[in-house]
């Protein structure tokens, strides 16, 4: 699950044309690269991945990087401007959006949330089950079961929520020492997943 970012994250906070007007035209080399979520809205950034839609995350027409619009995510603390691709390359599993937060206080921190296909979270948890992951009991938001799991390490945690043949996961990076606690960290990603859940399909 929080494994797939380090190798490439509503993750992706909705940008809106009208918030983002210089994001609205694609440059004419992209203009056969899709651009726009299932639901017509705008990614806030312009994708050069061909395949950043595939096969290997189409269980869910979830988009993280159009969930949030800019004044959502700053009252969640994130730096809208900050978003990015959550894949390195094209055709990758994952796909979604990495934010900063804030500069401050808050300079040390990242998000991401992405969507990749998955049978479900018990799956999930029998998959990621080494002597490095630690499983919280699970929470419930909107009568949806959100898995809660964070590494031996102390870096990072993150939530898995199932939407359709996908899972949606929501990861937090604490990225300088020392760490705080994890269950600081878990909180940003509960209330991250708190804020998009809704816009996740079952």
């Amino acid at each position: 699950m929080a494994a797939a970012v380090a190798c490439g994250s509503k993750g992706g906070m909705a940008v809106k044309a009208s918030e983002n007007p210089a994001q609205s035209v694609p440059s004419a080399e992209n203009t056969e690269i899709r651009q726009v979520d299932d639901l017509g809205r705008r990614l806030p950034f312009e994708t050069r991945h061909a395949h950043r839609w595939n096969p290997a995350n189409n269980g869910t027409v979830y988009e993280p990087c159009t969930a949030l619009t800019v004044r959502e995510l700053e009252s969640l603390g994130v730096a809208a401007s900050t978003v990015r691709d959550a894949a390195g390359t094209d055709g990758q599993t994952l796909r979604g959006c990495t934010w900063d937060y804030r500069a401050g206080s808050l300079a040390d921190w990242r998000i991401s949330q992405f969507v990749g296909n998955s049978a479900s979270l018990s799956a999930e948890k029998e998959r990621a089950s080494t002597a490095v992951d630690i499983w919280l009991p699970d929470v419930l938001i909107g009568e949806r079961a959100v898995g809660v799991h964070h590494f031996s390490d102390g870096s990072s945690c993150d939530t898995y929520v199932q939407s359709g043949r996908a899972a949606v996961t929501t990861l937090v990076t604490h990225v300088s020492l020392p760490h705080p606690p994890s269950d600081e960290i878990c909180a940003r990603a509960i209330a991250f997943t708190r804020a998009t859940i809704a816009e996740m399909p079952r």
